[in-house]
């Protein structure tokens, strides 16, 4: 009885990423100087290389092109933008830091969050407490905004020290958040903008603070 003849499974030919001619020339140099293959590192490149990054897509200068990169299950832009990450890393510019370096960098890091932590700490100790409803009193607006007295200041330096208050209280972004602190301030600034326009205006700003009438 004669055996079944058994035929022999052709190899499954891998996938070509199309991608930029120069493109393509750069990594095929890469892969002789590292003496591997393509498919090697295109593996080695997705295993290694960080997440985002530009697709250099598919065409450059030179043209188009198809690139053998072997069976994997990652996406043409995917094995793009991790070529692009490796021939970054392979350039004369790029710098990969000692773990020594990338130690002392965390420890800063680290270092820098605690200062902020107490430096907001602090700021909230001396941050002034919101004041019961609005601001309506201009000696109230003056005292929130730091000044002595509502005769002491001008329009300029009222909006000025609302630029260096706002950046602290600002709900979204302050470092001591506070929707109501942020409001009075925006009622207080309103309320001594208005109050040194109109006693400007009348001539008692002068003679409050001692000056000639105007």
């Amino acid at each position: 009885m004669t055996a079944p003849e058994e035929t022999a499974s052709s190899p499954t030919p891998g996938r070509a990423v199309p991608c930029g001619a120069r493109f393509r020339a750069a990594v095929l140099e890469l892969a002789a100087a590292r003496g591997a293959a393509v498919p090697m590192l295109v593996a080695a490149a997705l295993l290694l290389a960080p997440k985002g990054g530009a697709d250099p897509g598919l065409r450059d200068p030179e043209g188009e092109a198809l690139l053998e990169v072997g069976e994997t299950d990652a996406s043409d832009g995917t094995i793009r933008k991790a070529l692009a990450a490796a021939l970054a890393l392979a350039g004369p510019g790029a710098r990969i830091l000692p773990g020594e370096d990338v130690r002392r960098l965390e420890a800063a890091v680290e270092t820098l969050g605690y200062r902020n932590k107490t430096l907001a700490h602090a700021l909230q100790r001396l941050s002034f407490q919101p004041l019961d409803g609005r601001i309506t009193q201009v000696r109230d607006a003056a005292q929130l905004f730091g000044f002595v007295n509502e005769w002491c200041f001008d329009e300029d330096q009222v909006r000025r020290r609302f630029r260096e208050l706002a950046p602290v209280y600002h709900p979204d972004t302050g470092i001591v958040a506070c929707r109501e602190r942020m409001g009075q301030l925006i009622d207080a600034r309103n309320l001594l903008v208005r109050h040194v326009r109109s006693v400007y205006g009348s001539g008692d700003w002068m003679a409050q603070r001692g000056g000639p009438s105007v």
